[in-house]
């Protein structure tokens, strides 16, 4: 017993703290499988208040990482390999050259500048050309990498630059999902270059993708009975929540 506590819990947590994650991990990663968006800041709140904080980005790329892998695996045949292409090159040259353009800038100044593009790209008239072109596409990788890098929870910018209209809730789900795993899988190995150690969270981190694949689960069920119309505007009004919280955050 003494040695599965210690393969499970990280010398830093408690065993109720534990606990909690992993349902965490269940619950969140059901909420963005049914809504399409929201759990991994819903998780990162969590880990905010219960966590060392030099793990917290780290150890939440890996969850959301494997909670994304679920999503896209069951809605595999969704992909719309043609934005997820595109999204992913940008992506890759938004995590290289992030730490030289973003870095400067104050933190509440970049939650600002992207809580106000969430607000705009949801309830401001649609720029023609703008959602679904390959060249915006890949902006939009490049910022949503960089801002993964320094925000964490970078799902919301993601989605804003999604064309929305255009897909279903399962493409729009899916999409997402595989691109926010290679969003994540870029942050985690420059952490790991940089010098974070994913040993001894190992145990933990298992634990959570086992319950977040399960959670993911969960969600599709849901997902499959939301209607269309009904999905895309619960899933503006959680996006406009999100952009809300991140101006609130950026003001405090």
């Amino acid at each position: 017993m003494e040695f599965f506590y210690g393969a499970l819990i990280p010398a830093d947590l408690s065993l109720t703290t534990t606990v909690l994650l992993i349902g965490a991990s269940f619950l969140t990663a059901g909420i963005t499988t049914a809504v399409g968006i929201g759990g991994g800041l819903a998780m990162l709140a969590i880990m905010a208040n219960i966590m060392p904080v030099a793990a917290i980005v780290p150890v939440h790329g890996v969850t959301q990482a494997a909670n994304n892998a679920s999503r896209a695996f069951l809605l595999r045949k969704d992909l719309v390999v043609t934005i997820f292409i595109w999204f992913s090159v940008g992506g890759l040259l938004g995590t290289l050259v992030a730490s030289q353009v973003v870095v400067s800038l104050p933190l509440s100044v970049l939650q600002t500048i992207m809580g106000v593009f969430i607000l705009y790209s949801v309830w401001a008239p649609k720029l023609k050309n703008f959602s679904s072109g390959k060249g915006s596409l890949f902006f939009g990788g490049v910022i949503a990498s960089s801002a993964s890098m320094f925000i964490g929870a970078s799902g919301p910018i993601t989605a804003a630059f999604l064309p929305r209209s255009e897909l279903t809730r399962q493409q729009l789900v899916s999409t997402h999902a595989a691109i926010m795993v290679l969003q994540h899988g870029f942050k985690i190995l420059a952490l790991g270059i940089l010098g974070f150690i994913y040993t001894p969270w190992i145990g933990l981190l298992i634990a959570m993708l086992v319950s977040g694949f399960f959670g993911a689960l969960a969600g599709r069920a849901i997902l499959w009975r939301i209607p269309e119309e009904k999905f895309k505007t619960v899933f503006n009004i959680v996006l406009t929540l999100l952009a809300l919280r991140m101006l609130y955050q950026a003001l405090a």
